[in-house]
């Protein structure tokens, strides 16, 4: 005969108690993709229409076709793709430095009240300090080369993915607490196998701001002091006053974003299709 803690552990390890999500059909989804299409071109004849009319200065607005002429020069250049090489590998190295960091501090802080209520404050003003300001300094003290960039976007994406995980784990369902606690869960099974899953959702909500603070942090870096980057070539061209091509790189910058949050979602929607909203749970 199984005592109640066998009987907790098995079902917190084994027992299906999330619900699946059923998959939007591909009608919905190619839909939805056309719709997203329509509001992009509406808001491009938006902003033509503005430069036509002069509402919008097109020496500080290039016209979309400017841009987009721009952008395919850029496109086939070497210059391009070289730079987006250096961020790119900035930004994902320090998304992983940030994830990981921040992951282990929150679960730490957590395991240890003591040394949370001690250290709390000093994280608390440490994340209130402007650190895009503290961007020369940085530099001063790790180069003009990736490493200092890497510094400075890992300062902002730790801060996030350390409270959206500490929030996470704070915000666990009480009834669920005590059904395990009531079912002889002990603290570190409560805690790997109803707390931390109950957190994942905040994790990536967490993760998908991270990696857009991880860009902005490189990407100023870059527009400090840098030998190579998308930041350096958007101050390349700011002080060419080429309208054109600094908006060209932007919308470089918004395609590389949205790539990664894509690619992020897709992970997200494996390992977490039972967090979405019920409306799509079958009955």
């Amino acid at each position: 005969m199984s005592t109640p803690t066998q009987v907790s552990v098995a079902a917190l390890e084994s027992s299906p108690a999330r619900p699946r999500v059923r998959d939007a059909g591909p009608a919905r989804r190619a839909g939805l993709a056309v719709a997203r299409l329509g509001l992009l071109v509406a808001l491009v004849l938006a902003w033509q229409v503005a430069v036509s009319t002069h509402l919008a200065d097109p020496a500080f607005v290039s016209a979309p076709r400017d841009v987009f002429e721009a952008l395919w020069t850029l496109l086939r250049s070497a210059e391009l793709w070289s730079n987006l090489r250096v961020t790119l590998v900035e930004v994902l190295v320090a998304f992983v430095l940030s994830t990981a960091l921040g992951l282990l501090a929150a679960i730490y802080l957590d395991r240890s009240a003591r040394v949370n209520a001690l250290v709390g404050p000093f994280l608390t003003a440490l994340n209130s300090m402007p650190r895009i300001a503290l961007g020369p300094l940085f530099i001063l003290w790790f180069g003009i080369g990736m490493t200092s960039k890497i510094v400075l976007a890992t300062s902002l994406g730790f801060f996030i993915i350390l409270v959206s995980t500490m929030g996470g784990l704070r915000n666990v369902d009480r009834d669920l607490l005590l059904m395990s606690r009531l079912y002889g869960a002990s603290g570190s099974r409560l805690f790997w196998h109803v707390r931390l899953p109950w957190a994942l959702p905040s994790l990536f909500a967490g993760l998908r701001l991270t990696l857009v603070y991880c860009t902005s942090g490189a990407v100023i870096g870059e527009m400090i002091a840098a030998q190579a980057g998308l930041g350096l070539l958007l101050q390349t061209y700011s002080g060419q006053f080429a309208i054109a091509s600094v908006m060209a790189v932007l919308v470089v910058l918004v395609a590389l974003v949205s790539l990664l949050t894509s690619l992020l979602g897709l992970v997200e929607h494996r390992l977490l299709g039972w967090s979405a909203g019920s409306t799509d749970v079958p009955g």
